[in-house]
């Protein structure tokens, strides 16, 4: 059993770190993991160790999974947004890469239609320039015929328009090829932004993909880590309902000694009456510094389900902290008693009692007179205790009774 109480120690580590999601837990999520695994440790302080190392793996599992749950949730949304992101980002670069061959063959074809404008008006280049040297002006002018000036220079004239307008056809073609080719290189650069976005947009996925993987291994394993606890607790159901039913009959056990002292010695010790009523009418006060941590009540049990009595008020204070008598009276045990560790127990009279347990040492003896407030002891964790607190029971003839009406309602010092 042993062994498996490290095995369980290490389950306990594996939820605290490895099972928890990388992102979004935040301080108050923690927290709460503190106090369920604070709860439940108040809950089985009378439980082996086996069974409340269980506990505490099955209260930190169970405040972990609903954030682990809700994370894998988040992860699978950001998977479908960066799904939907990338799948448009391959559209673009699609559409992009189609623009870019379009403008590559409208620059090709300008880059065509500028040798084939040169190659088809190079003759005409030719014989402009030999037309213009045979047909001088002055050669025009020196005819004797006047008609044939005029048709000499009318000719002329139609070879140095033509030339314009090859020279104009050639620049549009160029300038055509120029606007053709800033266009590629405009579509060009878009195609290889798109590219690079639709890569970018690709990665994201994955990475949100990776995340989510993540997240809904830190759930299996949250759930494994339970199922692991839930085994160990199981097997050892037996042996903690026999621990409860030694706690039941040391209980009673105590009842029956208590009864005899008051039995033996039926004074009145100063503590009142026996009836019930409220704790400031009683004139007793909080036997230790500390803060209420468990109430006195049936409850049922947070593994195994059954119903147990939690015989007293626990309140939580450091080891080593004063315990006072809450009310004066005579001492009719101080010692070890099985679960309650260290325990002190003051007679006040008319069947009313008060015990003290856990403590790591005791000051007064069977047999003494205490008053009101005097120290009696030092809280501590002996017995069946998960950490330094006071156990606090008032018993009415031997049977144990909630003890806050006996107290003052502030429940302070």
């Amino acid at each position: 059993m042993r062994r498996i109480g490290w095995l369980l120690a290490a389950l306990l580590l594996t939820a605290g770190t490895a099972s928890s999601p990388a992102f979004g837990v935040s301080q108050s999520d923690l927290d709460e993991v503190d106090r369920q695994k604070a709860e439940m440790a108040a809950e089985l302080e009378d439980a082996s160790d086996e069974v409340r190392a269980a506990g505490a793996v099955l209260a930190e599992t169970e405040a972990r999974l609903p954030g682990a749950e809700h994370e894998v949730d988040v992860a699978q949304g950001r998977v479908a947004a960066a799904e939907a992101e990338s799948a448009q980002a391959a559209r673009e670069a699609e559409a992009a890469r189609e623009a870019l061959a379009a403008a590559e063959a409208e620059y090709e074809a300008a880059a065509a239609a500028v040798d084939e404008a040169r190659e088809a008006r190079a003759s005409l280049f030719n014989a402009t320039a030999r037309g213009a040297e045979l047909l001088t002006v002055d050669a025009i002018l020196s005819s004797d015929d006047p008609a044939e000036a005029i048709d000499g220079l009318t000719y002329l004239e139609f070879l140095m328009d033509g030339k314009d307008q090859a020279v104009q056809e050639v620049t549009l073609s160029r300038r055509e090829a120029a606007n053709a080719e800033n266009a590629a290189a405009t579509a060009q650069a878009a195609a290889e932004a798109a590219e690079a976005a639709a890569a970018q947009a690709l990665a994201d996925a994955q990475a949100r993909e990776a995340e989510a993987h993540a997240a809904q291994l830190a759930v299996q394993q949250l759930q494994a880590d339970q199922e692991a606890a839930l085994a160990v607790a199981e097997s050892s159901r037996d042996e903690a309902q026999a621990d409860y039913d030694d706690l039941e009959a040391e209980s009673e056990r105590l009842a029956d000694q208590l009864r005899r002292e008051d039995d033996d010695d039926s004074g009145d010790h100063g503590g009142g009456s026996s009836s019930g009523g409220g704790g400031g009418g009683r004139g007793w006060v909080v036997p230790v510094d500390g803060w209420k941590s468990s109430d006195f009540g049936w409850r049922m049990h947070p593994i195994f389900g059954y119903a147990r009595l939690h015989g007293g008020t626990d309140f939580a204070a450091s080891s080593g902290t004063t315990i006072h008598a809450a009310a004066s009276g005579k001492v009719v045990y101080a010692g070890w008693s099985s679960g309650y560790g260290k325990l002190t127990c003051i007679s006040h009279g008319g069947g009313v009692t008060s015990c003290y347990a856990h403590q790591s040492s005791i000051w007064v003896s069977y047999g003494e007179h205490v008053d009101k407030d005097e120290g009696i002891g030092a809280v501590g964790t002996t017995g069946d205790s998960t950490g330094p607190h006071l156990h606090f029971e008032v018993r009415v003839n031997g049977e144990r009774v909630n003890p806050v009406p006996y107290l003052p309602s502030c429940l302070c010092r």
